[in-house]
């Protein structure tokens, strides 16, 4: 499979900057593309959960800022971790515009590693905004894991439920930063599942997106039930993985490892393709693409949208309280997250591909 990157849409917009110089002075052309139309958010999972919820905020402010004033709904399709909606989107969905698709870091990974079953290209996606989704991984005090430091020496007696390699991505191959590989047990159905596998006692070691951390965890945590362990981290414009906003007192991935290393930077195939898949699924927690075959005018009057509906004061409120705190974003620090993705080397996803088939049975097309 070839190298798969997300399009440039920047040397593309800059053809019509005219379009996006301002709200005010944009081309009626863009004005009026969507006006008298729908715009359909097309969700790869069921109502209520994380991803369902921010594009049901987006939804509910969206038609206030993209020019022509389009009604916007919301269509969910569950199914193989937003595999199905994501095959339904680039096989049959008209690539006019007036479909958007609300994906995932993990749904970006799958693509990008060329997991079976997904039928996508990330050419065929041009991210639009994101919302981060911070990741913790944590242990049980039975494992007798008193500080990050003991985690090596536990390897062999450390069992993970998961629902789904990629769902699990974050814990996996953190640990193998480490130099640390544990034995994953899967068929559950999600995160829920899995953490209810934690409690029962039969894994001792979770990851859990931030949303069931604070909720949940956190009490565990308190009442010394459960020890964390560290958190995802988040990629920083410069490119440096750094704490996560939500814990800031917990470890990264890459604190643990210096505390273990003399002080060294993490290096090598693991940590190349920890920060590409750090910056898919926690900088791209949650993501609204648009298909790359998109008109100019429509992507012109998307983006001026978002910029817009970014600033509204409302729909800040709203859409923080769904990404529990964290805040949504464009622009460069967009670029930034998708360059995480993008410059993951052809080596290191060979090495990730390698691992994943190897530790966890992955299967790859």
């Amino acid at each position: 499979m070839q190298a798969q990157t997300f399009p440039k849409r920047l040397a593309k917009l800059a053809l019509c900057a005219g379009l996006i110089a301002s709200f005010g002075a944009m081309s009626a052309q863009a004005e009026e593309y969507y006006a008298g139309k729908t715009v359909t958010l097309l969700v790869g999972f069921s109502p209520g959960g994380g991803t369902d919820q921010f594009a049901r905020v987006v939804a509910d402010h969206l038609d206030d800022h993209i020019p022509g004033n389009p009604s916007v709904i919301v269509q969910n399709m569950p199914g193989s971790g937003s595999v199905l909606a994501s095959n339904h989107y680039v096989t049959r969905v008209e690539p006019n515009g007036e479909t958007l698709m609300v994906g995932t870091g993990q749904l970006l990974m799958r693509i990008l590693l060329g997991l079976r079953g997904s039928q996508a290209e990330l050419t065929q996606y041009d991210p639009l905004m994101a919302g981060p989704a911070g990741r913790v991984t944590f242990a049980s005090p039975e494992l007798g894991i008193e500080t990050p430091q003991d985690i090596q020496a536990k390897a062999g007696d450390m069992i993970h439920a998961s629902a789904g390699i990629m769902a699990s991505i974050d814990t996996l191959l953190g640990l193998k930063v480490l130099d640390t590989e544990i034995r994953a047990i899967t068929g559950y159905k999600g995160k829920a599942e899995t953490l209810l596998a934690f409690e029962r006692g039969e894994a001792n070691v979770d990851g859990q997106t931030m949303p069931n951390y604070i909720d949940k965890v956190q009490p565990m945590i308190e009442e010394g039930k459960a020890v964390p362990l560290f958190s995802q981290g988040f990629i920083d414009d410069a490119g440096r993985l750094v704490a996560d906003p939500a814990v800031p007192d917990l470890p990264t991935v890459a604190d643990v490892y210096r505390s273990l290393n003399d002080g060294q930077d993490p290096s090598g195939p693991a940590w190349d393709a920890y920060m590409a898949m750090t910056g898919a699924t926690v900088s791209l927690g949650r993501v609204l693409m648009v298909h790359e075959d998109a008109p100019d005018e429509a992507v012109a009057a998307l983006e001026a949208g978002v910029r817009s509906m970014l600033q509204d004061a409302t729909f800040q409120k709203e859409i923080e309280a769904s990404l529990n705190g964290y805040v949504p974003y464009d622009g460069p620090a967009l670029e930034a997250a998708v360059n995480a993705v993008r410059g993951m080397s052809p080596e290191t996803r060979t090495w990730l591909k390698e691992f994943l088939t190897r530790a966890y049975g992955a299967r790859f097309e």
